[in-house]
């Protein structure tokens, strides 16, 4: 999947270059890299939850461990 931002890093190298930017246009590629390996990796993720919660759509759980407390200290008063 190629988004607009990669599309766009990757067509800019070659101006890029002919203007004598050859090291700038290699850190766009490999940004360009880095943004597809990451995207890839984001959707095998979300997969991985939606098979293991048998819903895709399913909202994780509440990670926030202070709720607890929270309630805790609300009982008290």
């Amino acid at each position: 999947m190629t988004t607009a931002l990669i599309e766009t890093l990757l067509e800019s190298r070659g101006y890029l270059e002919d203007q004598g930017w050859h090291q700038t246009a290699q850190l766009m590629i490999l940004a360009a890299d880095e943004i597809q390996r990451l995207t890839e990796r984001v959707h095998e993720l979300e997969n991985a939850r939606g098979i293991a919660s048998g819903d895709p759509l399913a909202a994780p759980q509440a990670s926030n461990q202070n709720s607890v407390r929270s309630a805790a200290i609300s009982s008290r008063r």
